[in-house]
C-alpha cells in the first residue's frame, strides 16, 4: 500500500475517533440543543469513512493483481532456480572428473561466479520487496487497532441515539472496513509467503556455491600440485608444435576483436547492465583516490631531504625515493584490485586483476632499476654491470606481460607459450655467458686490480650463477616436456628476486639505522647525557628477527603451496595445550602479544593526538592535561588487557579465577604496588600534584615530571631524579609550592651597621626591588624592620615572583642591594666582639708589663724645682 494512502487512512481513523469523543461528551453535556452539530458531526465522518474504505476496496483489487503477478513471476524464478540446479549439477560432475585440466577448472570456476551473480540478480529484487510487505503488515496491524476502538465507540454513540440510524449506518461502514483489512491482511500473508519461499531457494543457491567454489579451489590446488611433476607425452608435445600456426592466427583474431570499439562498448554496456551505479563510481572513487595520492605524494616528496633520513645513509634515501615513487601506482593497483573482488565485478574481475598486475610488474621494474642506478651499482661492479642487469630486468618484464598475454589467450599448454619459453631461457643463458665471461672462479682467486673488493666479487658470480641456473634449469625442462613445472620455476624465481630485493634493502636500512646509533653513542661529548643506544639497539636486533622470519614465510609460499603451507603452520601454530579447564595454544600467545603490542601503540597514538592536537587547545593546564591523557590511556590498556586475556585463551570463568588469585596476592605480597597504584589513581583524578608541579619533599626542591601507575618522577633542581611512591604523596606532608598559583614570596635578609640612615636604607631597598626583572608589581614590595640584633640593625625586604625565576630574582636583587650600599654609603655589617682580659694568673708570661713612660726633661726639671 502507498504511504499517502496509509497516512490518509490513519488521519481518517483519528479524525473519527475524536469526532465520536466528541459526540459521546456533548451529549451527555447537553441534551436536545445539540444534536443538530452532532449530526452534522456524524455525517462528516460518515463521509471521510466512506472515502477509506473505498481506497482500502481499491487497494485490494491492486493486490489481488499483485500476488496474481507474483506467482506468475514464481513460476520463472522456479525455472529459473531448477537450471541453476542443474547447472551446480554439472559443475559437481565436472568436480568429480579426473581427466579436467586446470585451465577448464579455472573457466569453470569463473563460470560458476557468473552463474552465481546472475541468481543474486534475479533474486535480489525479492529483498526490498519482502521488507515493504513486512511494513504494510505492521501498518495493518495498527490500521486494526483503530477500527476496533471506533466499533467499541459507535456502539456507545448507537445506545445514546436510538432513533437516528446514521451511528447504525456508520458502524455497518467500519464493519465492512474490518472485513476488508483482514482479507488485506491474508494478502499481504501470501505475499510474504511467496517472498519468503524465493528468499529460502536464493539462500539455497548460495551455500551451493560456497561448496561448490571451496572445492573448486581445492581441485584446483591438487592439480597444481599434481601437474608439476606431470611430465607431457611426446604427442602432445609435437601436436602443439605443430599448431603454431593455428595459434598466431588465433592470436591475431583476438587481437583484431581487443583492436574493435564495439568490443569495448559492448563490454561497458555487460558491465552497466551487471554493476550500474557501482560501475560508475569505480571512475569516481578512482579519480578521488588518485588525487588524493597526488597530494600524499607531493607531502612525502621532501622526505629525501630531510636532516635525519640524510645523515642515516644512502639505503635510507633510496628507500624513501622508492616509497615516493611507489604511492601513487601502488594506490591506484590496490584501489582496482579491491574493486575485482566485489561480486558484482565479476564480468571485470578477471580485466581489473591482470591490470592491478600489470601496473605492479611496471613498479616492480621501476624499483630494481631505480636501485641499480644508485646504491646497487657499486655493489655489482659498477655501471657497466649495473647497466647490464638494468636490460636484463627490462627485458624480463617484457616477458612476464607478454607470456601473460599469450597464456590467457592460448591456454597453459600452448606451444607459442612454451616456444616463447624456451627461447626467453637461451637468449638469457646465453647472454649471461658472453657478457659476464669475465667474472669466474679463477677471478676470485687471483683477483685482479679491477676486482679489489673481494665480497663485490662474490655478489657477482652468485648473479651469474643464479642466472644461469633460472634460464638453464628452465630450459632443461620445457625440453622434456614438463611445462607446468617449467612455468613453476621461473615465476617462483621471479616472486622470489623481488622478495629478495626489498628484504636486501630492509637488511642495508637496520644496518645503517644501527651505524648512526652506534657512531652517536661514540661520539657523545656530555658523558651525563642519556644514551638511547642500547634501547635502538634492542629493536633493530627485533627487527632483524623480523627479517629472518619473514623471509622463510615468505620463501615457503613462493615456492610451495600456499594453502598447503598455510594450512599446516597453522596447524601447528593452533595445537591446543590444555591446562585444567583452561585451553591455550602458541596462535592465541601470539594473537594475545600482537594484541598488546597493538595496544601499546594505540596508547602512544592517542597521547600524542589527544593531548597535542586536541587538549592543547583547550587552554587547560598542563597538569589537568596529563592526568585527563593518563586515564584515558588506563582506559584503553584495560580494555586492551582483557581482549589480550580472551584471546589468549582466558574465559569468563577463567578470568574469574586468575582475578581471584590475584585479590589473594593482594591481600598478602602486592598491598604496597596496589596501594600505589591506587594512590596513582587518586591523585590523576584530586590532582593534589600535577605534571610541572613544583614541590617540595623531605626538604628537597623538585619539579614532578610524570605521574605513573606506581611511582612519580620528580627532578630536582640538580638534575636528580627521585623516584617517589605514589602512596607518600597520599599518606604524607608534601608542600606544592605551584598550587593553583605559581607565584612565591621571596624574602632577603640583611644587616647594616648602627648609625645607618634607616629611611635610606628602606628607599634603596625598594627602589632595588622595583627595578629588578621577574618581579610582580602587585603584590608591591616592601620592606620590614624586623630587630636590632647584636652587630646590625635586621631588614627584610619582601616581593612576590613566579617559581620559576625565584633563584634567579634572589641572585639580583642580593647584587643589586650590595651595589647600591655601596654607592649610598650604607656599611653592611658584620659580627663584632670586643674582649676584656682580667687579671689571669701567668699571664706576665705572655703579656709582658709595660716599663712607665719618662717624663720630659722639662717636666723633670719643673719638678725638682
Amino acid at each position: 500500500m502507498k504511504k499517502l494512502d496509509v497516512q490518509f487512512i490513519s488521519r481518517s481513523f483519528v479524525i473519527l475517533f475524536a469526532g465520536f469523543t466528541l459526540f459521546s461528551g456533548f451529549t451527555l453535556a447537553f441534551a436536545e440543543p445539540e444534536q443538530d452539530s452532532t449530526s452534522q458531526l456524524i455525517d462528516e465522518v460518515g463521509i471521510i469513512l466512506e472515502k477509506s474504505l473505498n481506497t482500502e476496496l481499491n487497494d485490494l483489487e491492486k493486490y489481488k493483481k499483485r500476488i496474481a503477478s507474483e506467482a506468475q513471476n514464481q513460476v520463472y524464478l522456479t525455472a529459473a532456480y531448477n537450471g541453476y540446479r542443474v547447472q551446480f549439477s554439472s559443475f559437481w560432475n565436472l568436480l568429480l572428473s579426473e581427466d579436467v585440466d586446470i585451465v577448464q577448472l579455472q573457466k569453470s570456476k569463473a563460470e560458476l561466479k557468473t552463474v552465481m551473480v546472475d541468481a543474486q540478480n534475479m533474486f535480489q529484487d525479492l529483498i526490498p520487496r519482502k521488507e515493504a510487505v513486512k511494513q504494510e503488515l505492521e501498518h495493518l496491524e495498527n490500521q486494526k487497532l483503530l477500527v476496533d476502538r471506533q466499533l467499541a465507540e459507535l456502539a456507545g454513540v448507537k445506545e445514546n441515539t436510538p432513533s437516528n440510524s446514521q451511528p447504525l449506518t456508520i458502524e455497518n461502514m467500519a464493519t465492512r472496513l474490518a472485513r476488508v483489512l483482514k482479507e488485506k491482511e491474508a494478502l499481504l500473508s501470501r505475499l510474504d509467503q511467496i517472498y519468503t519461499g524465493s528468499l529460502d531457494k536464493l539462500k539455497e543457491i548460495k551455500e551451493t556455491y560456497t561448496n561448490l567454489d571451496a572445492q573448486f579451489e581445492k581441485n584446483i590446488e591438487q592439480k597444481k600440485a599434481k601437474g608439476l611433476f606431470e611430465r607431457t607425452n611426446k604427442e602432445t608435445r609435437v601436436g602443439a608444435l605443430y599448431s603454431l600456426e593455428q595459434e598466431f592466427r588465433t592470436l591475431i583474431e583476438q587481437l583484431f576483436i581487443i583492436s574493435d570499439p564495439q568490443f569495448w562498448i559492448s563490454g561497458v554496456e555487460e558491465l552497466w547492465q551487471d554493476a550500474q551505479l557501482l560501475a560508475v563510481s569505480f571512475f569516481f572513487v578512482l579519480a578521488a583516490v588518485f588525487a588524493i595520492l597526488w597530494r600524499l605524494r607531493k607531502e612525502a616528496s621532501g622526505l629525501t631531504t630531510l636532516p635525519v633520513v640524510q645523515n642515516l645513509g644512502a639505503w635510507h634515501q633510496m628507500a624513501a625515493e622508492l616509497l615516493i615513487m611507489s604511492i601513487i601506482p601502488a594506490g591506484t593497483a590496490l584501489t582496482i584490485f579491491l574493486y575485482s573482488r566485489l561480486d558484482r565485478m565479476v564480468l571485470v574481475s578477471r580485466i581489473f586483476l591482470e591490470a592491478a598486475l600489470v601496473i605492479m610488474i611496471l613498479l616492480a621494474c621501476r624499483w630494481i632499476c631505480r636501485s641499480l642506478k644508485t646504491v646497487f651499482a657499486e655493489a655489482v661492479g659498477g655501471e657497466s654491470n649495473a647497466g647490464y642487469l638494468i636490460f636484463f630486468t627490462r627485458a624480463v618484464a617484457v616477458f612476464i606481460l607478454t607470456h601473460g598475454v599469450l597464456r590467457d589467450v592460448l591456454g597453459q599448454s600452448s606451444g607459442l607459450l612454451i616456444l616463447l619459453r624456451m627461447t626467453g631461457a637461451f637468449i638469457m643463458f646465453v647472454w649471461t655467458l658472453k657478457a659476464w665471461r669475465d667474472v669466474d672462479f679463477n677471478t676470485l682467486k687471483s683477483p685482479g686490480e679491477s676486482h679489489q673488493d673481494r665480497n663485490q666479487l662474490i655478489r657477482l658470480l652468485t648473479t651469474k650463477y643464479v642466472m644461469l641456473l633460472l634460464s638453464g634449469v628452465s630450459l632443461m625442462l620445457d625440453m622434456i616436456g614438463y611445462e607446468l613445472l617449467a612455468s613453476h620455476w621461473v615465476r617462483s624465481w621471479i616472486e622470489s628476486l623481488v622478495v629478495f630485493f626489498w628484504w636486501a634493502i630492509f637488511l642495508h636500512l637496520l644496518q645503517e639505522w644501527d651505524l648512526y646509533y652506534r657512531e652517536k653513542s661514540h661520539n657523545r661529548t656530555d658523558a651525563f647525557a642519556y644514551d638511547d643506544y642500547p634501547f635502538q639497539w634492542l629493536l633493530i636486533r627485533a627487527g632483524q628477527f623480523c627479517w629472518m622470519v619473514t623471509l622463510s614465510i615468505f620463501m615457503l609460499l613462493i615456492w610451495g603451496n600456499s594453502q598447503t603451507v598455510l594450512g599446516h603452520l597453522y596447524r601447528v601454530l593452533a595445537l591446543p595445550l590444555n591446562i585444567g579447564n583452561m585451553q591455550f595454544s602458541f596462535l592465541g600467545a601470539i594473537f594475545a602479544g600482537l594484541v598488546i603490542i597493538f595496544t601499546y601503540a594505540l596508547v602512544r597514538i592517542w597521547k600524542w593526538l589527544f593531548q597535542k592536537k586536541f587538549l592543547s587547545r583547550s587552554g587547560m593546564v598542563q597538569g589537568l592535561q596529563e592526568s585527563i591523557t593518563t586515564i584515558s590511556a588506563y582506559i584503553i590498556w584495560a580494555i586492551g588487557l582483557l581482549i589480550a586475556l580472551h584471546v589468549f585463551g582466558l574465559n569468563t570463568a577463567s578470568l574469574a579465577v586468575a582475578f581471584g588469585a590475584l585479590g589473594i596476592g593482594i591481600g598478602f605480597g602486592l598491598q604496597n604496588i596496589v596501594n600505589n597504584f591506587i594512590s596513582g589513581i587518586i591523585l590523576l583524578f584530586e590532582r593534589p600534584i600535577q605534571v610541572g608541579d613544583d614541590v617540595e619533599v623531605n626538604g628537597t626542591w623538585a619539579r614532578v615530571r610524570k605521574i605513573n601507575v606506581r611511582s612519580t618522577v620528580v627532578q630536582t633542581y640538580d638534575n636528580a631524579s627521585l623516584i617517589i611512591p605514589n602512596a607518600d604523596f597520599i599518606s604524607n606532608q608534601v608542600t606544592n609550592w605551584s598550587f593553583k598559583d605559581k607565584r612565591i614570596r621571596r624574602k632577603i635578609s640583611v644587616g647594616v651597621a648602627y648609625g645607618s640612615d634607616v629611611e635610606l636604607v628602606r628607599k634603596v631597598l625598594l627602589q632595588v626591588a622595583g627595578d629588578a626583572p621577574n618581579v610582580l608589581r602587585y603584590p608591591k614590595p616592601d620592606v620590614l624592620f624586623t630587630d636590632f640584633g647584636d652587630s646590625a640593625l635586621i631588614f627584610v625586604l619582601r616581593l612576590w615572583t613566579d617559581i620559576d625565576h625565584m633563584l634567579e630574582v634572589d641572585t639580583h636583587v642580593r647584587f643589586e642591594v650590595d651595589k647600591n650600599f655601596r654607592e649610598n654609603h650604607i656599611e653592611i655589617s658584620f659580627p663584632q666582639r670586643d674582649i676584656h682580659i682580667r687579671s689571669i694568673e701567668g699571664a706576665e708570661r705572655f703579656f709582658p708589663a709595660k716599663a712607665p713612660e719618662s717624663q720630659p726633661p722639662e717636666q723633670e726639671k719643673t719638678h725638682d724645682d
